[in-house]
């Protein structure tokens, strides 16, 4: 071989000798399955699928919604859902100051969370005697822009809201169409 084409191709056939070496230094381990852990986090959704399993079961298992929601929250700290849901599980143990604090915590991670908004009005408005002057302001900011955003969702709420406290609140704040 020339000297000119070692030159040329001499750098060529090093670093493509380098590439295939490395590779399979890489790859190796892959092919030893009991050589690596994988070391994943657990993801949240599992949790979150437990405790909503745990909320439709019958009879509720109140401490294992409350466990899985922790376990949500651990990995998603500003979950505005899970949040809720701690509020509500210590509403139905008539723990109100749990209650309002964690329904607080959830509008701090998402003041007019969508995925929440119409469950979290109807439970506000369910527990409206109970609440805070602070959270009433929260609540009747996120009514005021679902009225302004999303009507049929405070039409479906009205229609829910059991306590007469609530309702009363609900109607002067949006009247029903005539």
């Amino acid at each position: 071989m020339p000297k000119s084409a070692l030159v040329r191709h001499g750098p060529a056939v090093a670093l493509g000798v380098f590439t295939v070496a490395g590779g399979l230094a890489l790859a190796a381990p892959l092919t030893w399955p009991g050589s690596w852990v994988a070391d994943l986090p657990r993801l949240a959704s599992v949790s979150e699928a437990r405790a909503a399993r745990a909320a439709t079961a019958t009879p509720v298992d109140l401490p294992e919604i409350r466990a899985q929601t922790l376990a949500v929250l651990a990995e998603r700290p500003l979950d505005s859902v899970a949040w809720a849901r701690l509020a509500w599980i210590a509403a139905e143990q008539d723990d109100m100051e749990a209650a309002r604090d964690a329904l607080d915590r959830s509008y701090v991670a998402a003041p007019y969370g969508p995925e929440v908004t119409a469950w979290r009005l109807r439970f506000a408005f369910d527990l409206w005697g109970r609440l805070t002057p602070d959270l009433r302001r929260q609540v009747l900011a996120e009514l005021r822009m679902t009225a302004a955003t999303r009507p049929a969702i405070v039409e479906t709420v009205r229609d829910q809201v059991r306590d007469p406290a609530g309702r009363w609140a609900l109607d002067l704040m949006v009247p029903e169409p005539l």
